[in-house]
């Protein structure tokens, strides 16, 4: 019986099945077909995404990223957390450490209580951020904000954001997702709620998750970010997700954005083995 040992972890609630293919234990698996399968929930170990890591000749390992829907993605802000965490703890990366990603090389560091990492993301161009859009979705008529933080991500500003309808998240998301005319690639919407000048309130409808999500790394970096640039708040942005607050360091140059670092608490919740029921 063939096992693909596994673990589980989450950042701020999202979470992930990790496996260490450094041995490419996965050469003979499909990974288009297997990912689905193994992230759905209820009918098998069940997640918001899946990730292996794996040598690298630039960093110190390569982080791979799958959505749950199998679409590989460039990157993801909470699982480059976790990714980080686990390869630390199989001795593949120090304290403070780079990594691969299609997005580029990211750095990250496991502050002192062990528990929460910081990720520094590359610089951004001023230029990428396109600011106070105007497009009508399927009915409705949006002004939108538009910041590809490694990923693609659209900003709403929502009143009342706790109180909305999941159904509003799923129903505006989705067609802002799949909005080809405007993003040839899908994007990921974030609903935010200015609450002060220093704290933020989230919620994330996911590409590749096509649902609301607890917790999403690049969307609360791309929120913090776009309610600076708008006036609304300061650095460091402290991001409420539904699941937990990641707080978002920033400065703004004249053209660019640098020093940006996401920090935020990192779970391991189990171990084990995936067994063919997993994925058959």
């Amino acid at each position: 019986m063939k096992k693909i040992p596994f673990v589980k972890m989450n950042g701020c609630g999202n979470d992930f099945i990790i496996v260490d293919n450094r041995k490419n234990v996965l050469a003979s698996i499909d990974l288009e077909k297997f990912i689905p399968k193994i992230c759905a929930r209820r009918i098998s170990v069940g997640a918001d995404g899946f990730m292996m890591i794996e040598n690298s000749n630039k960093a110190d390992f390569k982080m791979r990223y799958f959505n749950a829907d199998g679409s590989e993605g460039e990157m993801c802000g909470n699982g480059a957390r976790c990714l980080a965490k686990f390869a630390y703890l199989i001795g593949s990366a120090k304290e403070n450490m780079c990594f691969e990603t299609i997005a580029g090389i990211y750095e990250a560091q496991i502050l002192e209580d062990g528990r929460r990492l910081k990720v520094k993301f590359p610089s951004m161009d001023l230029e990428s951020i396109k600011l106070n859009q105007v497009a009508s979705f399927e009915g409705f008529e949006k002004t939108y904000h538009y910041a590809p933080v490694g990923v693609p991500h659209v900003v709403l500003f929502e009143e009342g954001l706790s109180t909305l309808k999941k159904e509003t998240i799923l129903t505006k998301g989705r067609a802002i997702r799949f909005d080809q005319d405007l993003f040839p690639l899908g994007t990921n919407v974030n609903f935010v709620n200015i609450v002060d000048e220093y704290n933020i309130d989230i919620r994330t409808y996911e590409r590749g998750v096509e649902n609301e999500t607890l917790a999403c790394g690049t969307g609360s970096t791309a929120a913090a970010i776009v309610s600076f640039l708008l006036g609304h708040t300061k650095s460091p942005v402290h991001v409420h997700n539904p699941a937990g607050v990641l707080t978002i360091y920033f400065v703004v140059g004249e053209k660019t954005i640098y020093e940006i670092y996401m920090e935020g608490e990192v779970k391991l919740v189990a171990e084990g083995n995936l067994l063919p029921d997993a994925w058959d």
